[in-house]
């Protein structure tokens, strides 16, 4: 079972084996990579591997943690940011830019979360709470936009939906005919996204 290191040494052991995995996950699966690979990226021993993990799974899903508790921050500060918008669209625009920012620095832990639900058929429990978290910043845009009192929750729904699929897909570079100037792509993405949330 893992437990969340307390200790400096214990903290700064979890980190290097973090920053291991997350280095080779960008080259390969985590069904690809061995214990031992991740433990000589970050310079210590397969045991200390599966005494602070246990497993591959459960190195990832720590992973997975940080980075949807800094997807969480990142909504948190957009959302204190809607009044500086002149409309929903901009608003939605400026979504799209901070969104695939923060999915293009964390790839490849995205795309090994990805791969798990598709072999799991699982949604992990903080995957569910970052989308319900984008559902509540659409709430919060319909509010900022008066759009509540025309707009429905399943358009809250919709545009979270939408907003986190398009990016992580043009992340994935399945998209290609999304256009490639950003500025061009985000106004696009800003625009399906303020059409569902209106819905």
């Amino acid at each position: 079972m893992y437990k969340k290191p307390l200790q400096p040494r214990a903290i700064a052991t979890e980190k290097r084996f973090l920053d291991a995995l997350n280095d080779l996950l960008k080259d390969k699966s985590l069904g690809q990579l061995s214990i031992d690979e991740i433990a000589d990226r970050a310079h210590l021993t397969r045991g200390a591997f599966l005494k602070r993990f246990g497993s591959k799974k459960q190195a990832l899903f720590v992973l997975w943690a940080l980075y949807c508790t800094r997807a969480s921050e990142e909504m948190v500060a957009i959302a204190a940011s809607l009044a500086d918008f002149a409309c929903v669209e901009d608003a939605c625009m400026h979504m799209s830019i901070r969104l695939e920012h923060i999915q293009t620095l964390e790839f490849s832990t995205n795309r090994a979360m990805h791969e798990d639900f598709q072999e799991n058929l699982r949604i992990d429990p903080q995957t569910k709470k970052i989308f319900l978290d984008c559902v509540d910043l659409m709430r919060q845009a319909q509010k900022q936009f008066n759009l509540a009192d025309t707009a429905s929750d399943a358009g809250a729904f919709a545009a979270a939906q939408l907003l986190i699929t398009i990016n992580y897909n043009y992340v994935l570079k399945a998209m290609p005919a999304l256009p490639p100037n950003a500025l061009k792509r985000h106004k696009l993405i800003g625009e399906v996204v303020a059409l569902a949330l209106k819905g």
